[in-house]
């Protein structure tokens, strides 16, 4: 997703997330559904179907996140979009968000964004000069899911070295860690990190998207086989 920064202003990223948008009604809460564009620790921008007032105090919530109370500091014209007329509105939240949680809201976008393929190859990683080891489970061209029951902290920089299937040629990728998965909350998952790549190679991406694109073209013709095979006798 594209950093953008302003002279004295939060960080900001572009994000398209569904969210959730409660209004005050006249007695009875209204709930709007709308789609962000951008995010920051400070505020978001979002497109929704009807014009809100400036200053208007809001309830907002991405996914299955906490809800976060903001109010409303600018709104434009209606724009044309696939889902109709949308509105642009910049809404500041009453509190800082945690960096943390901007992080997740941007992978969480790039996850929608970028096919994962199932794969699994080793990974190697070093952390702040530990080394450690796993396994890739999934992989796009924005990132990947590493099983390891050594994972590192959230928003750690670590340095991965792995060799994809059926190529020679050894990546060595700078990646931050944006998610986590403990297997004493998902027990029936496997533990490990999702992490994002920073700045790739262009020539390392084009091969991660071939290997993602044709992981997936044998997963879909696999699921087509095995649905109209005929049963073994």
């Amino acid at each position: 997703m594209a950093l953008h920064t302003e002279d004295g202003a939060d960080a900001r990223f572009e994000a398209y997330l569904p969210i959730q948008c409660t209004t005050p009604g006249g007695g009875r809460p209204k709930g709007l559904v709308g789609k962000t564009r951008s995010v920051s620790a400070g505020g978001l921008e979002i497109l929704l179907a009807e014009a809100l007032p400036l200053g208007m105090p809001v309830l907002i919530q991405i996914g299955d996140g906490d809800l976060l109370r903001a109010h409303v500091v600018w709104a434009e014209r209606g724009i044309p979009t696939s889902g109709g007329i949308m509105v642009p509105h910049g809404l500041a939240f009453q509190e800082p968000v945690d960096p943390h949680v901007v992080r997740q809201w941007v992978y969480r976008a790039e996850r929608q964004s970028h096919t994962r393929a199932p794969v699994q190859f080793p990974v190697e990683y070093i952390q702040a000069g530990t080394a450690g080891h796993g396994t890739c489970l999934n992989l796009s061209r924005g990132g990947m899911f590493i099983s390891t029951p050594q994972p590192v902290p959230l928003e750690s920089q670590v340095s991965l070295t792995f060799t994809l299937p059926n190529l020679s040629h050894t990546f060595s990728v700078l990646a931050r860690v944006v998610w986590m998965r403990n297997e004493a909350i998902e027990p029936s998952a496997a533990e490990g990190m999702g992490v994002q790549f920073l700045d790739p190679k262009p020539s390392e991406t084009a091969l991660i998207g071939a290997i993602v694109d044709r992981s997936c073209g044998q997963t879909l013709l696999s699921s087509d086989s095995s649905r109209f095979s005929p049963p073994l006798q």
